[in-house]
């Protein structure tokens, strides 16, 4: 396995990865799927970083991928956004609360990343060097923290997160969430 950046021709397969590691309810209907993509994956492979964890046949078994500053992001995610804002509603509301959140934390910590191993390629060491490759090009990109959230249940990716030293910023969704930050320069 390697890190490397990403590149076009692996869409599908970073796509693919996004789903699988999203769960069923992602997957539970077009809308839902389409949600997903968009606010979690499309947009970043887009406009933001990304790094692939490519196995020896050279597919993409995982990725980390970060915006660099949330009120840029916020103003190049608008294509997203309207399309977003075509699934319905809920969809709307759920896009908007994070992206109120991102920039309402944005001074302290401007990126935000979202991280995904396809379950058979995890405890491998990839994310922390997909984490460690993130963490370096926004540390040499001058960026003061990064935020992300993550299921509170689960334990191991919450245990990985401290030892890659994120510190908890707190809880959202009636404790279902959990928030982890770092300061990028210390």
């Amino acid at each position: 396995m390697r890190v490397v950046p990403y590149t076009p021709e692996h869409a599908d397969e970073m796509r693919a990865v996004c789903l699988e590691q999203a769960g069923e309810e992602a997957r539970a209907s077009e809308s839902q799927e389409a949600f997903t993509l968009l606010m979690y994956c499309d947009a970043y492979l887009e406009l933001g970083v990304a790094y692939m964890l490519l196995d020896d046949e050279d597919i993409a078994r995982g990725y980390v991928l970060a915006a660099e500053d949330a009120h840029a992001w916020r103003c190049a995610f608008e294509g997203y956004r309207r399309r977003i804002v075509g699934l319905g509603p809920d969809f709307e509301r759920q896009a908007a609360v994070e992206l109120d959140f991102y920039e309402g934390v944005a001074d302290l910590y401007p990126a935000h990343l979202h991280i995904d191993i396809a379950e058979e390629f995890t405890g491998k060491g990839g994310g922390r060097r997909l984490m460690e490759a993130l963490l370096a090009h926004l540390r040499a990109d001058g960026v003061r923290g990064v935020v992300f959230g993550v299921e509170s249940a689960n334990d191991r990716a919450v245990g990985f997160y401290r030892h890659m030293g994120f510190e908890k910023l707190g809880n959202y969704d009636d404790g279902a969430g959990t928030t982890f930050c770092m300061d990028l320069t210390r």
